[in-house]
């Protein structure tokens, strides 16, 4: 119960301040609304390596962009992240939005847009070898 308490407090207090913002002007309460059912924008993902990862600098990639990599296979990995960071950017032009699934060195990779602090970034994540992520960051 006391679990709760917290983030019933937080809501109760969230209304409160909607229902008084709500009485002086329209657009207020409507941005208010707006910001607070918004998703949070931090990042799901850690920006530092795991326990075992390095954090390695590949080079520049599509678009100059900067290539990283989070991995346990140090520089060797370069080649693989920036065939990794190539094939999503190609992909990328093709799609609309969202998350998409791309096929490198007989590895499945899930990519998309990921938001950063400040910036966001794009990220492919391995779905055979959980370790290893590439970034594309400006």
């Amino acid at each position: 119960m006391r679990g709760i308490q917290g983030p019933l407090a937080v809501a109760a207090v969230a209304a409160a301040v909607l229902t008084v913002t709500a009485c002086g002007n329209g657009d207020r309460a409507a941005a208010a609304v707006t910001n607070a059912s918004r998703p949070s924008t931090t990042p799901a993902a850690a920006s530092t390596p795991l326990p075992g990862q390095e954090s390695v600098q590949c080079g520049t990639g599509p678009g100059g962009l900067a290539v990283v990599t989070y991995t346990t296979k140090g520089a060797d990995f370069c080649p693989t992240a920036l065939l990794v960071a190539t094939t999503y950017t190609q992909e990328r032009a093709k799609k609309t939005g969202g998350d998409f699934a791309i096929q490198v060195a007989d590895m499945r990779w899930v990519c998309g847009e990921r938001q950063g602090d400040p910036n966001p970034y794009q990220e492919c994540a391995s779905q055979n070898e959980s370790a290893d992520k590439v970034r594309l960051l400006s």
